[in-house]
């Protein structure tokens, strides 16, 4: 018997990771829409109305349990995708609308459903917008939901475990379900590295490979695969030297990733003895014990909007300070910045009226501010939870210095009202901003004059200075933090800080990345807020730079001009100043 040859699918990598194992074939249960009804006289309208409401109800409950399944497994920023689906579900205008139809034109619930849904996706793939016409793959999952349960069908949720799934595309729902089934990797014909079958890969730490056209029908459960999610390659029954090659890498990486736990407790400093505070990003609850059990370190940056996403309206004050009190007494003596509400963007507030450019828009403070009552019920939420001494609060999207006026004499107003309640808190409650506008990096100097410290978003900044929206696929190979007009700007912001005696942190993807890591060090950056994956790393890359070395590397790095000169300028150093090359599959 002839055996099988190795033979490589190149797609886009959209998850990093590599799994080994045998494939799971999944062709998505599609509803039957060809149900025999052959005249109006054979439709009764009240019962097809009855039972489209009960689809409906029932999509919604699918749909919950895949919620709260995905909240325990997500970041807060990925939940809105059921989020969208859900309130979809709830939108009383269009099922009003369907069953209207259904009543004066006798028709079938599935057939009208049907036809208002193609009304909607037809729209969706006539926009402009690429992630706008990503977004019809989330439709067609609700209506397939919908049909499903209206036509009685039955969810398919279950996979082999331990292996790796195939398909033309998948849902957020699907990955998720499949998840629990220890899911080892993804490969679909479809997607892009913004998809939300990406996102959530990611989020879930799974190898995923898509857009690799014909995957779904290469493979069958004979065969056997490798999935690189670093390369964006699938290798369909690898010959033994290949799968031993993959095999070392992977002990490779386990191996680095234990030796990565012996670095938890030691200091965070350079070889020749600079202090760099390195402290974590936080948004959910379960992930505190991890931090303080593991690295007891401070808390760089808390994301407070979570707390609306979950409910859908802002939490009250009292519901806000037993959240911040939890975090303050649990870090203690570890100090928790807490950043006010930043809502907008991509977490778009109910009753916001829609904006082309949502990232431009109402979004951040400038929210806060219109919605004084939301404001100062977090600022006594906060001061409440600061009187321990070991809270510090952080402002976000600051454009200018009417902005910071703003906003200080509302905090001071919120700590008016505390002292006339007699209600205690830490009188020297440390004030910051996030940096992340270019009109607050020109204005930076004057702004250090008004506030306790900085902290650089790097993720927004680099969108902005480059005017490059990162979730489109058209031009996100433009959005680099290593761009110099970028680095020349986080300089700046260092500068100014240093000018007015205040440290500044990064809170952004770049204090998780270490290649630039290394130049935030150089550049004089006193803090890394990163997320808790990358904690141990970052501290490996600390502690084998001297800070001389560093500030020499990020002098250089300032006075090149192309993109190019800079990463390879980087990499270089990486070999000569650690003494290895940075392998990606160790370290990002």
């Amino acid at each position: 018997m002839e055996s099988k040859k190795e033979k490589i699918y190149k797609g886009l990598a959209a998850s990093k990771g590599i799994s080994i194992g045998v494939p799971f074939v999944y062709r998505a249960e599609v509803p039957n829409y060809n149900v025999d009804i052959s005249s109006p006289e054979d439709v009764f309208p009240e019962k097809e109305i009855s039972d489209y409401e009960s689809a409906v109800t029932h999509s919604v409950k699918e749909l919950n349990k895949i919620f709260n399944l995905a909240k325990e497994k997500l970041e807060e920023k990925n939940l809105q995708i059921f989020e969208a689906q859900l309130s979809f579900l709830s939108d009383s205008f269009f099922h009003s609308k369907v069953k209207e139809r259904i009543s004066q034109e006798c028709k079938p619930a599935y057939r009208v459903f049907k036809e208002e849904i193609l009304i909607l996706e037809n729209a969706i793939v006539a926009s402009k917008d690429e992630y706008i016409r990503e977004r019809v793959n989330d439709i067609e999952d609700m209506k397939n939901r919908v049909l499903r349960n209206l036509l009685k069908g039955r969810l398919v949720s279950k996979i082999t475990e331990n292996s790796i799934v195939i398909a033309r595309n998948l849902t957020p729902a699907d990955t998720i379900l499949f998840s629990n089934r220890n899911l080892l990797g993804i490969a679909t014909d479809l997607g892009g590295v913004n998809s939300h079958v990406a996102i959530v890969s990611r989020s879930l730490k799974i190898p995923a490979v898509v857009a690799m056209h014909d995957i779904s029908v290469s493979i069958t459960s004979e065969d056997f695969l490798i999935i690189d999610g670093y390369k964006g390659i699938v290798v369909k029954n690898p010959t033994e030297e290949t799968i031993a090659s993959y095999r070392e890498q992977v002990a490779r990486n386990l191996e680095f990733e234990n030796r990565l736990m012996e670095l938890e407790k030691l200091p965070s400093e350079t070889k020749d003895g600079k202090a760099i505070r390195l402290s974590t990003n936080l948004e959910f609850n379960n992930e505190v014990d991890f931090v303080v059990t593991h690295f007891g370190c401070d808390v760089g940056l808390y994301r407070t909007e979570h707390l609306f996403m979950e409910e859908g309206e802002f939490p009250s004050e009292e519901e806000q300070y037993k959240q911040y009190r939890f975090l303050a007494e649990r870090l203690y003596p570890g100090i928790v910045t807490i950043r006010t509400f930043d809502l907008g963007g991509d977490k778009i507030l109910p009753d916001a009226q829609k904006e082309l450019n949502p990232f431009l828009g109402w979004r951040g403070i400038r929210i806060t501010l219109d919605k004084k009552d939301v404001f100062l019920s977090q600022l006594r939420a906060i001061l409440r939870a600061s009187a321990a001494g070991n809270v510090k609060i952080m402002f976000p999207m600051i454009s200018g210095i009417e902005e910071v006026k703003k906003t200080l004499d509302i905090l001071e107003e919120a700590k008016a009202q505390l002292r006339a309640e007699e209600i205690r808190f830490d009188e020297d409650m440390k004030v910051g901003i996030m940096i992340e506008i270019p009109s607050a990096v020109i204005l930076a100097d004057e702004l250090g004059k008004m506030v306790d410290y900085f902290s650089i978003g790097t993720n927004d900044l680099v969108q902005y200075t480059l005017a490059v929206d990162r979730d489109s696929s058209l031009v996100s190979d433009m959005y680099e933090k290593f761009h110099p007009a970028v680095l020349r700007m986080i300089s700046m912001i260092v500068k100014s800080a240093e000018k007015n005696n205040i440290p500044v942190s990064v809170c952004g993807e770049m204090a998780s990345d270490p290649y630039a890591s290394l130049l935030l060090i150089g550049m004089g950056v006193s803090e890394l807020s990163v997320e808790s994956l990358s904690y141990l790393r970052i501290k490996r890359l600390i502690r084998l730079v001297n800070y001389v070395n560093a500030s020499e590397i990020a002098e250089n790095v300032l006075r090149m001009s192309l993109i190019s000169e800079v990463k390879e300028y980087i990499a270089e150093c990486f070999n000569k100043n650690i003494g290895e090359k940075l392998n990606e599959t160790l370290y990002v």
